[in-house]
């Protein structure tokens, strides 16, 4: 596991300790709030979270690539193999994702989740991703 995402399960553990010179020490529960995903868990059940029995979806690189509605669209798309690979979220499974023959359609995919997921990024990646694209393309 890398840990060098920007899904919350990742951001959410930096606020988890508290400020220097602040008087707030976060509970757990804030913590764990802040590691849900914002499109499974609306931020009214933010006071859920104080609930003993509250389970909230996680923001984590499995909900994100398999389940999370928000990019349901971008799903469609996959190749099957690739698709049947995630769900079952097996390690030799998910191995073959990193070879040649799925390698490019499984980044492409990442890469389309992530621009829905950070929109503002969205410009930037893009032009990127062309001139990548248009660079292949002249040799």
């Amino acid at each position: 596991r890398a840990s060098n995402n920007s899904l919350n399960c990742e951001t959410g553990r930096y606020h988890s300790k508290p400020r220097e010179g602040s008087a707030e020490t976060p509970t757990s529960q804030s913590t764990t709030w802040r590691k849900c995903c914002k499109i499974c868990s609306d931020p009214p059940c933010e006071g859920l979270s104080l609930l003993p029995f509250f389970d909230p979806i996680i923001e984590d690189e499995q909900q994100f690539l398999v389940s999370c509605p928000a990019y349901h669209t971008q799903r469609l798309t996959l190749e099957e193999d690739v698709k049947s690979a995630l769900q079952s979220w097996e390690p030799s499974r998910l191995a073959r994702l990193f070879q040649k023959d799925y390698m490019t359609c499984f980044a492409d995919y990442i890469f389309k989740l992530m621009n829905v997921r950070f929109p503002k990024q969205e410009l930037d990646s893009n032009d990127a991703h062309d001139n990548d694209m248009k660079q292949k393309e002249a040799t």
